[in-house]
């Protein structure tokens, strides 16, 4: 299972490889006078990785978190008709030799959103992490809502229309009654 994370620098940093390699066979190795683009600090907020699925009559919303601790450092709530999960995965601050450290493995905090159906029981919502995934399951999320017919009653019969040479007198009485 791995966490997909888009890296919006990962474009600029081939560029940057690819002009250093322009600038080294014109006129020698001059890496040094280019700032490196990992110096750039980057975003710590990162956006875990969900699946939605049905289970029955059960929504199922498993969100990947290896590495977190949940009971710490994760809150699963309701607020305003939406699931919000957030919280924090924290860096381990370990040192190499030289000082320099790669990381791809992310960290930083995170927040996700679900919007609910109107028919889900906020006490039947349970949250279960096992083996780096957090599973949200929200129990009759799947039926729909209950239909109600509502009974349209029928309008009163509109008056009878005169007809023939009664209609053409009524017209001309409504008429001559709107132009006075």
């Amino acid at each position: 299972m791995s966490t997909y994370l888009w890296d919006p620098f990962a474009a600029f940093e081939r560029m940057d490889r690819e002009f250093n390699e322009i600038v080294r066979r014109s006129w020698g190795s001059r890496d040094r006078a280019v700032r490196p683009l990992r110096a750039i600090p980057r975003p710590q907020n990162v956006v875990p990785s969900a699946d939605v699925l049905v289970d029955g009559e059960d929504v199922l919303i498993n969100l990947e978190l290896p590495g977190v601790d949940v009971e710490k450092d994760v809150t699963v709530e309701i607020d305003r008709g939406a699931l919000v999960v957030r919280g924090e995965r924290s860096s381990d601050q370990e040192k190499t030799e030289n000082g320099r450290v790669h990381r791809e493995r992310w960290h930083g905090s995170f927040r996700r959103e679900f919007a609910l159906p109107e028919n889900v029981d906020a006490t039947a919502i349970s949250a279960r992490y096992d083996r780096g995934v957090l599973t949200v399951r929200l129990a009759g999320a799947a039926v729909p809502p209950r239909s109600t017919r509502i009974p349209v009653a029928a309008a009163a019969a509109p008056a009878a229309l005169p007809t023939g040479g009664d209609a053409a007198a009524a017209e001309h009485a409504a008429e001559s009654s709107s132009a006075s």
